[in-house]
């Protein structure tokens, strides 16, 4: 019953919620918790969440699993503040294996903020990259450990991509190289000089 009631929710908000370790389990997680006893527990759906917001969560260590990108269609607007032990916005699964160049695409996303976020280390995980087509604001602030880099493709897609650690990555593409890691940004389509790099 709650599985979908949540399923024709549109706005997300959660603030101080100091236990939260992750907000969407994993799969398997979900099927260990259900071998275990914990029958509730079952994957979830959101296909008409549009906004989520994510703020002073202490202990908060990742949002979503990788593969929970899907199932957010309508997604238009993530934020996620002072949550400084958050490490991976979208995590990688245990037994998932990198695929070279797979794609993460946020048809819908217009806003991404992610500020003071000192423990962030990536929005996708390494080996992987996502297009925001509709992307019309993106922020990062104080994320001094982040290795997803930002940048603008031919089309003015917003796409950004992980670093691959050296020992696996042979050569690292020029894309990589010349995106925006680490640094803050405030860029909006509205502004006439884009501060994200132009690679085509």
């Amino acid at each position: 019953m709650m599985a979908s009631s949540l399923s024709h929710l549109e706005d997300l908000f959660i603030e101080r919620c100091e236990e939260i370790e992750r907000l969407i389990l994993a799969k398997d997680q979900v099927s260990s918790s259900s071998s275990n006893g914990d029958t509730s527990l079952q994957p979830m759906s959101f296909p008409n969440l549009t906004q989520i917001v994510v703020t002073n969560c202490k202990n908060l260590n990742s949002l979503f699993p990788f593969r929970f990108a899907h199932v957010l269609p309508k997604l238009e607007s993530l934020i996620v503040k002072r949550n400084y032990k958050l490490e991976q916005v979208f995590e990688l699964e245990e037994k998932v294996e990198v695929v070279a160049k797979e794609e993460m695409k946020f048809d819908k996303l217009k806003w991404l903020s992610l500020e003071e976020l000192p423990g962030l280390i990536h929005f996708c995980p390494k080996g992987y990259h996502s297009v925001f087509p509709e992307m019309m604001q993106l922020k990062v602030r104080d994320c001094p450990k982040l290795t997803t880099g930002f940048f603008i493709d031919s089309q003015e897609f917003v796409h950004c991509k992980t670093k691959m650690v050296e020992q696996d990555a042979v050569e690292e593409s020029t894309t990589v190289q010349n995106a925006i890691f680490n640094e803050n940004i405030d860029w909006s389509r509205w502004l006439r000089e884009s501060q994200l790099p132009h690679i085509t």
